[in-house]
């Protein structure tokens, strides 16, 4: 029964990763794609740095399960 509930386990927070990662990372290109210089030269720089920490994250996600799975970091 142990087994099953560590599988479940496993299966959830993969689940829930991977969809962060995707909606981090689709927020982040509709939000650079919005961060173009509009007619009058202003450059929206708000959206540019939300889609910048979108993509830091995304990374920081990806470097943090590298290093739970990789025992060398230990």
């Amino acid at each position: 029964m142990q087994e099953i509930i560590n599988f479940f386990t496993v299966l959830v927070t993969a689940v829930c990763v991977a969809g962060t990662i995707s909606c981090l990372y689709a927020n982040g290109l509709r939000l650079w794609a919005n961060s173009v210089v509009d007619a009058e030269g202003n450059a929206h720089l708000f959206t540019r740095l939300g889609s910048v920490i979108c993509f830091i994250s995304c990374v920081c996600i990806v470097l943090f399960a590298l290093w739970l799975m990789i025992p060398f970091f230990h």
